[in-house]
């Protein structure tokens, strides 16, 4: 049994934080939490392991709604900034399925719950080199095939699928645009995951394309919408409900990728926490200007910031659930950081933007009961941190310790 003694806890609901508390872990779970009296601390059975956490913090184990992952490094990396749990976006149905399996008894990467798999046209946004699953159809062309592969995933254990819904013209033009998948073709996946009981996250950054998502019954939009929206689709979101998750680094990347990167490197957690050869990378001309060639219409992406920032406040202010992903291949793992720092830019409090990186985005993944929050009966997942997260978000990068399922995780000394 371990208890953190002293330090102040922020749960993750958006309730005040809890100063001087006590904080019990049996096991995997978190037994209790309350105040560090020295009733309570006298009370904690014989043998306990207790930490002294005066002028800490602790909030619950980070958890991204949407990434990519390279390699297995790019997972431990993820874990070793405090995210816990990640949505894995991927292709193969059968190796997302496994992969999840073994992060649960691993304690080097965080725990993987795959969107799988990645549905698009023949040509189309992520048909882009990424591989075909080799156990069913990734690119439908009719409603019935559609249906048919939708089917097929489930039975090899999918529980949520991703679509796209792009054309990429927001980000490419001049550039040839790309196949974008037939309206009937989306409904009918969409359709069918539902009626299986699976999830349905959607890659729609346009309103028109994730309007057409939601009116299909997606769970989630897996971007923020380039365009206002309107106050009839944010009830619809707010009463379904449907996730939003801005990825709103990713639109910033894309803007000004020079830009984007000094800033995050302007933090000397950020860059000692990075290989001395990633970040001579990130700051080289070639690096910037390598994405300005594959995405050229960056002067849109930037003139859209506005709307991606209000939309943000609009959604969250309506009661609309927002649940923090990154998409961020540049920054896996300090990208969640990165994102709660551009959500308090965009009007919500430090207390929100922590909300949504962890109660709300187990929320999205219907895992609300066990993860995202110190109560207890839930996972101990939780990153100890030694200086205020709800003074300055970026805070959140001042880790003193993570714990996984109850068990310290293994750290460099670098940050």
């Amino acid at each position: 049994m371990i208890a953190f003694r002293g330090a102040t806890l922020v749960d993750g609901t958006g309730a005040p934080p809890l100063p001087n508390a006590l904080l019990v872990i049996s096991d995997e779970r978190i037994l209790s939490v309350g105040r560090a009296t020295a009733e309570a601390v006298n009370a904690l059975p014989a043998g306990t392991q207790v930490i002294p956490a005066d002028g800490k913090w602790i909030i619950p184990g980070l958890i991204d709604a949407h990434v990519h992952a390279e390699s297995d490094d790019d997972l431990k990396t993820m874990l070793k900034w405090g995210v816990t749990t990640v949505r894995l976006m991927a292709e193969d149905v059968v190796a997302a399925e496994k992969l999840a399996r073994e992060s649960v008894g691993r304690h080097d990467i965080p725990d993987v719950l795959p969107a799988a798999p990645i549905f698009t046209a023949k040509g189309g946004w992520w048909d882009q080199g990424e591989p075909p699953d080799a156990n069913l159809d990734r690119f439908p062309a009719t409603t019935e095939a559609a249906r048919a592969a939708v089917l097929q995933a489930k039975a090899l254990g999918s529980r949520e699928v991703k679509l796209m819904l792009d054309d990429m013209g927001w980000c490419r033009d001049p550039k040839p645009r790309l196949p974008r998948m037939k309206p009937e073709v989306a409904a009918a996946l969409i359709g069918e995951a539902r009626r299986e009981g699976l999830r349905a996250t959607v890659h729609a950054p346009h309103l028109a394309d994730a309007k057409e998502a939601i009116a299909d019954g997606a769970t989630a939009l897996a971007h923020g919408a380039l365009e206002p929206f309107d106050a009839a689709t944010i009830a619809v979101m707010k009463r379904r409900p449907v996730f939003y998750v801005p990825t709103m680094d990713i639109f910033e990347f894309l803007a000004d990728t020079r830009a984007f990167v000094d800033s995050v490197l302007a933090d000397p957690r950020a860059s000692a926490g990075l290989p001395a050869e990633k970040v001579a990378l990130y700051r080289s001309s070639r690096y910037a200007d390598r994405y300005r060639e594959r995405y050229p219409n960056f002067a849109n992406v930037e003139r859209r910031l506005p709307a991606l920032r209000e939309n943000l406040r609009k959604l969250h202010a309506a009661g609309v659930p927002v649940a923090l992903g990154t998409d961020m291949w540049a920054f896996p793992g300090l990208g969640v950081s990165i994102e709660m720092d551009l959500y308090v830019r965009s009007g919500l409090s430090p207390l929100e933007a922590i909300r949504a990186a962890t109660r709300t985005a187990a929320r999205s993944l219907g895992i609300e009961s066990d993860r995202g929050g110190l109560e207890a009966g839930r996972r101990a997942d939780l990153v100890v941190l030694s200086a205020d997260p709800l003074r300055d978000v970026k805070n959140v990068r001042a880790i003193d310790a993570i714990y996984k399922g109850g068990r310290p995780v293994a750290r460099t000394s670098s940050r």
